[in-house]
């Protein structure tokens, strides 16, 4: 019986920490991290603040948490870009639907590239996470050049650029749309770009 009760209880315990995420990923996407609000993030649940302590001490490991998350999903995407055995238009392709699928529909990474885009404001760098995925696109699309897959005339680096733009611009414009108007998907942003530079994104 005791056993049971325990179960239980780590399975409450579990259902209330990720509602802590997601309450926290909505008050950081919304206000950032310096004018994020622990009480708002506690009253959003129905927690009191003591509760949320038992789950997060701090406001530093909240975001912490959400940058983790943010991480692992996008280290699983860049991986994949760089290892696997298909084609570097595949690898692109796969990679930047991948990204935009990620923000499209991940509040919590949603969260935590805002996190992660004012720390590096504040630091006066580039967020690790965006020049990573710039080094990677860049590599495939000097690839994909190269095997004359694409016109070969704008500079890989410049087109690079124009592809991690993309999928920020695609959760920005999102975020921003109204319900009358909603924001493009970076999957039509992407044929755009492909079409452009001679090639069909495959199906």
């Amino acid at each position: 019986m005791k056993e049971v009760i325990s179960v239980v209880k780590q399975a409450r315990a579990l259902r209330t920490h990720d509602r802590v995420l997601d309450a926290a990923a909505y008050e950081f996407a919304r206000y950032g991290y310096v004018n994020a609000n622990l009480q708002r993030i506690a009253d959003r649940i129905g927690l009191t603040k003591g509760a949320l302590y038992g789950h997060f001490s701090s406001k530093e490991k909240l975001a912490a948490a959400l940058t983790e998350h943010l991480s692992r999903s996008v280290r699983t995407l860049l991986d994949g870009a760089r290892t696997s055995p298909e084609p570097a238009t595949s690898r692109l392709e796969a990679l930047v639907l991948g990204l935009g699928r990620l923000f499209e529909t991940d509040h919590r990474a949603q969260a935590a590239l805002r996190l992660e885009v004012e720390a590096a404001r504040a630091a006066d760098t580039v967020a690790p996470l965006l020049s990573d995925t710039h080094g990677i696109a860049l590599e495939l699309v000097d690839e994909v050049q190269r095997g004359r897959r694409w016109d070969g005339a704008p500079p890989a680096d410049a087109l690079a650029d124009l592809i991690v733009a993309a999928f920020c611009t695609a959760l920005w414009t999102g975020a921003c749309a109204g319900p009358d108007r909603p924001g493009p998907s970076i999957t039509a942003m992407w044929g755009v770009l492909t079409r452009a530079m001679g090639t069909r994104a495959s199906a």
